[in-house]
């Protein structure tokens, strides 16, 4: 019974080290019955704050899920790469958003062990050629 409590105590304390760490989780998807163009270079994407007013052609979506603080750089490069493989020559900020979850730690004899939360920001990206 000891030895429960004891590796229950060891999982959580690797999931706390672990959590710490920034990651980044990509999806993508091409509008459907939008215009197919090759790749461009994802170092000619511009990310854009907003929609422009410019007229244009969207391609499709780019979502990244992102948990711990990595760069804005780090961030901006995914945005581009997949919005390059639309061929699109921009990618505009469609959503930002941060979700907190909160989260409990239960051991099996005493309760609740602990808390802290899950934060996880939610960046949507429209991928976008100029007509």
């Amino acid at each position: 019974m000891k030895s429960n409590g004891i590796s229950l105590g060891v999982l959580l304390l690797a999931g706390l080290t672990l959590s710490g760490c920034a990651s980044i989780s990509e999806t993508a998807h091409r509008y459907l019955g939008s215009p197919q163009y090759p790749p461009t270079n994802p170092a000619n994407v511009r990310v854009l704050q907003s929609e422009p007013k410019r007229p244009k052609e969207a391609l499709g979506e780019v979502l990244l899920i992102v948990h711990g603080n990595p760069p804005e750089q780090k961030l901006e490069e995914r945005l581009r790469r997949a919005a390059a493989r639309f061929g699109a020559e921009a990618v505009f900020i469609a959503t930002d958003r941060t979700e907190v979850v909160p989260v409990v730690y239960m051991d099996y004899w005493w309760g609740p062990d602990g808390a802290s939360e899950d934060v996880s920001r939610e960046i949507v990206g429209v991928a976008i050629k100029f007509k």
